[in-house]
């Protein structure tokens, strides 16, 4: 916890900003990359046409709890691409990634 409080307080000595995302845009977020998914293996690799995608029906992404990975994630801001110096190989992270991707 102090490691955790200790670098966000010298992140805002430096002038850095936390930002955090509502659940429900992680929600959507997930419902939305899962049906770009479908949409792209569905699609022919000449296709020129827009792809169209529809409302999310998938009831388990829009309510309920989001998945522990996120959870996991959302306490390790380190592990995020768009940080300077993030930690991306991580073991931790990477079982995280696929958790994440199972149930995706």
């Amino acid at each position: 916890t102090a490691r955790s409080y200790g670098s966000r307080l010298l992140g805002k000595i430096k002038g850095q900003r936390e930002l955090t995302v509502d659940d429900n845009v992680l929600r959507l977020l997930a419902l939305r990359q899962r049906q770009l998914l479908q949409a792209l293996n569905a699609r022919g690799h000449a296709a020129m046409d827009s792809i169209q995608v529809a409302t999310p029906q998938d009831k388990s992404w829009r309510e309920g709890k989001l998945p522990e990975a996120l959870n996991k994630a959302r306490a390790h801001p380190q592990w995020s691409s768009l940080n300077p110096h993030s930690k991306l190989n991580q073991g931790e992270r990477q079982e995280q990634v696929e958790a994440l991707a199972q149930q995706l």
